[in-house]
C-alpha cells in the first residue's frame, strides 16, 4: 500500500484534530517535532500517532482511509501493519516536520482566537 503525497488541505484536517486536543498534548507534539534529526522521523511520527489516536481515533482513522485512498470501512478491516506503514510513509515524505508544525501553528491559532470562546 502506498500513501498520497500530503497535500495543502491535509494541514487544514490536521489542524481541526490538533485543535480538539488539550493544549498540553499540542505542546508535546511540538517537543517532539522540535531539533530531532532526520533519521529519528519514523519514530517521532508513530510518537505523534499515539498522542492523536489516544483522544482522536475516528478523526486520525479517517485522514489515514483517505491519505491511503480507502474507505472507512476498507481501512478499518486492513491488516495490523497498516498503521505502522502510513506513519512510515508520512514520516519519509519531503517536508514532515514543517508540515506538522504548520498544522500546530493554525490548532495554537484556532485556540486562542476570539471565535474559538463563542459558541
Amino acid at each position: 500500500m502506498e500513501i498520497r503525497k500530503l497535500k495543502t488541505k491535509d494541514i487544514k484536517t490536521l489542524a481541526l484534530m490538533l485543535g480538539k486536543l488539550k493544549s498540553e498534548h499540542v505542546h508535546e507534539i511540538g517537543q517532539l517535532l522540535g531539533g530531532k534529526k532526520q533519521t529519528d522521523m519514523v519514530q517521532v511520527g508513530l510518537n505523534l500517532f499515539h498522542i492523536v489516536a489516544a483522544d482522536l481515533t475516528d478523526d486520525l482513522y479517517s485522514w489515514f482511509a483517505d491519505l491511503s485512498g480507502m474507505e472507512l470501512a476498507e481501512f478499518d478491516e486492513s491488516g495490523i501493519n497498516t498503521i505502522k506503514d502510513i506513519v512510515t510513509q508520512l514520516a519519509q515524505q519531503e517536508g514532515f516536520k514543517d508540515f506538522f508544525g504548520s498544522a500546530i501553528q493554525q490548532a495554537e491559532i484556532k485556540e486562542t482566537s476570539p471565535e474559538s470562546t463563542t459558541s
